[in-house]
C-alpha cells in the first residue's frame, strides 16, 4: 500500500519502512475490530513500536487519511490501590426469607438493601405494564469471567449460536470465561442473577449475560483485550456493556471505538474508579470519555452516612472518583452478589455500583428504546443526594430504575423515595455458603 503511494508521488521508502511492511504483511501481525473501526498491530517482530507509529504515520500522509496510533497500557479491576485497600464488614446476622418489599422469593434478597434504594420492583411493575412486548436484552460483562456453574447465574447466560459457548477468553484466546478472580462473577450477579428461584440473590435485569474475560487472577488485563471484547460484544449484539474497570491517562483511539459503537446504538457502561480523586484533575479511561459521548455512562459510588437508622441519608462513597465525566451514581457500598464456587459476598466499589447501571438501561433496552434515549433517561432520573459529603459533587444523583422506566416510555416520573438507604447487614451468613470478607473494588 505504502509502496505503491509511494511510486505514485515519486517517493522513496525508508528502509525503517521497508522493515515494518515487510512485518506487517506477516499473518496475524494486524487484526481489524470493525464494529469500532479500530485495528491493533503487533509490535513483536524485528521494528520497534516507534518504527511503526512513524510508518503508519507516513500512510495516513500518503493515502490522505487521518491514522492515530497509541501504545498498549494495562487496566485494572482498581485504578489504584487495589485490594490492599479492601475493608472487612462485620457479620450482623443471616439474610434469610426473601424480601416482601421487593417481592422477591430468594432468600438472599432479604439483605439486598441496594435494590429497594433504586426502587426496582417498582420498574419492575411498570415494565411488566408498559403494554410493550419486551425484546431479550443481551448485556456483556467485559470484566475477570464468571463462576460459569453457580446455581444464581447458570440459567441466565447467552449461547453464542456458532458454538453454544458463553462468551469468550481474550486472555488466552479460547472459550474458557472462568473467574479466577471473584470480580467478574459478582459484577455478573448484580446485573442478572436469576430472580424468584428460591436460591440466593435477586438481579436487577432479566437479560442474558455474555461473558467476556480479559483480566486475570491479579485483576489486570490489557487495553488491546478490552477492545477485543468489546468488538464482540457489538458484533454479537450485546445492547449494552458493564465495564468495571480502568487506569489513569487519556486514550483517543478508546473514545473513537466507543464513539463508533454507540453510532450503532450501544451503550457503554463504565466504573469512575475507588481513587477518591477528582478525574478533571486526574484523568481515566475510559471513565473520562463519557462527557463526549452520547451513550456512554461513567458511574461512581454511593453509600449511606448513616448506616442502619431510618434518617439516614444517601451520599457519594468517600473512596468514589468525581468529575464532569461522572453522570450518575448508584449503590457501591457493601453490595451482595454471586461469587466463585457457588458463594456469595458483599463487595464494595465504583466496580459494584456499575452493573446497577448497565442492568436497568438493559431494562429499558427491552422495550425498544434506543441508546440516546435509554442514557438520558437514566440520568434524568437521578435523585438528588441529601449529602454529598464531598466537595464539588452537587450536581451528582443516585439512580432511581422506576423514573428512568417512566421518562423511558415519556411517562409522568414519580416523587422520589427517601435518600436513606441502610447498609445490608454485614456477611453473608448461608448454609453451605460460609463467610466471606467485604472487598472494595
Amino acid at each position: 500500500m505504502v509502496a505503491q503511494a509511494a511510486g505514485a508521488r515519486k517517493r522513496q521508502l525508508s528502509q525503517d519502512d521497508l522493515l515494518c511492511e515487510e512485518c506487517l504483511s506477516q499473518y496475524g501481525m494486524v487484526e481489524d475490530l470493525p464494529a469500532l473501526g479500530v485495528q491493533i498491530v503487533k509490535s513483536d517482530c524485528a521494528a520497534s513500536p516507534k518504527q511503526i507509529s512513524n510508518y503508519l504515520a507516513k500512510v495516513g500522509g500518503m493515502l490522505d487519511v487521518t491514522t492515530s496510533c497509541e501504545a498498549d497500557m494495562q487496566l485494572k479491576l482498581t485504578p489504584t490501590g487495589g485490594r490492599t485497600t479492601a475493608t472487612r464488614g462485620q457479620a450482623l446476622g443471616s439474610c434469610t426469607g426473601g424480601n416482601t418489599a421487593l417481592g422477591t422469593n430468594d432468600p438472599l434478597s432479604s439483605c439486598q438493601s441496594n435494590l429497594e434504594t433504586i426502587r426496582i420492583s417498582s420498574a419492575w411493575q411498570r415494565v411488566a405494564s408498559a403494554n410493550r412486548t419486551p425484546r431479550q436484552v443481551i448485556l456483556a460483562i467485559v470484566d475477570s469471567g464468571v463462576d460459569t456453574t453457580h446455581p444464581d447465574l447458570i440459567n441466565q447466560f447467552w449461547k453464542n449460536p456458532v458454538d453454544g459457548s458463553i462468551g469468550y477468553n481474550f486472555l488466552d484466546d479460547n472459550t474458557d470465561v472462568t473467574d479466577l478472580d471473584g470480580h467478574g462473577t459478582h459484577c455478573a450477579g448484580i446485573a442478572g442473577a436469576q430472580t424468584n428461584n428460591d436460591i440466593g440473590i435477586a438481579g436487577i435485569a432479566n437479560v442474558k449475560l455474555m461473558i467476556l474475560k480479559f483480566m486475570g487472577r491479579n485483576g489486570t488485563g490489557l487495553l488491546s483485550d478490552a477492545l477485543r471484547a468489546f468488538n464482540f460484544a457489538v458484533q454479537m449484539g450485546a445492547a449494552v456493556s458493564s465495564h468495571s474497570y480502568g487506569a489513569a491517562g487519556v486514550s483517543s483511539i478508546f473514545g473513537r471505538a466507543i464513539a463508533n459503537a454507540a453510532a450503532q446504538g450501544h451503550i457503554f457502561v463504565t466504573a469512575s474508579g475507588n481513587d477518591g480523586v477528582d478525574l478533571d484533575d486526574i484523568p481515566s479511561v475510559p471513565c473520562s470519555l463519557a462527557s463526549s459521548i452520547p451513550t456512554m455512562m461513567c458511574v461512581g459510588a454511593s453509600e449511606s452516612t448513616n448506616p442502619g437508622s431510618s434518617t439516614g441519608t444517601a451520599g457519594i462513597a468517600s473512596f468514589s472518583n468525581v468529575g464532569s465525566a461522572v453522570n450518575i451514581v448508584a449503590p457501591g457500598v457493601n453490595i451482595p452478589s454471586t461469587y466463585p464456587n457457588g458463594r456469595y459476598a458483599y463487595l464494595s466499589g465504583t466496580s459494584m455500583a456499575t452493573p446497577h447501571v448497565a442492568a436497568v438501561a438493559a431494562i429499558l433496552a427491552s422495550l425498544n428504546l434506543d441508546g440516546e434515549r435509554i442514557t438520558q433517561s437514566i440520568v434524568q432520573s437521578r435523585t438528588t443526594l441529601q449529602s454529598s459529603r464531598r466537595a464539588g459533587t452537587s450536581q451528582l444523583g443516585e439512580l432511581d430504575a422506576l423514573n428512568a422506566v417512566l421518562i423511558g416510555l415519556g411517562q409522568p416520573t414519580s416523587p422520589p423515595r427517601s435518600s436513606a438507604s441502610p447498609i445490608p447487614c454485614g456477611l453473608l451468613v448461608y448454609i453451605a455458603v460460609g463467610l466471606l470478607a467485604t472487598i472494595m473494588f
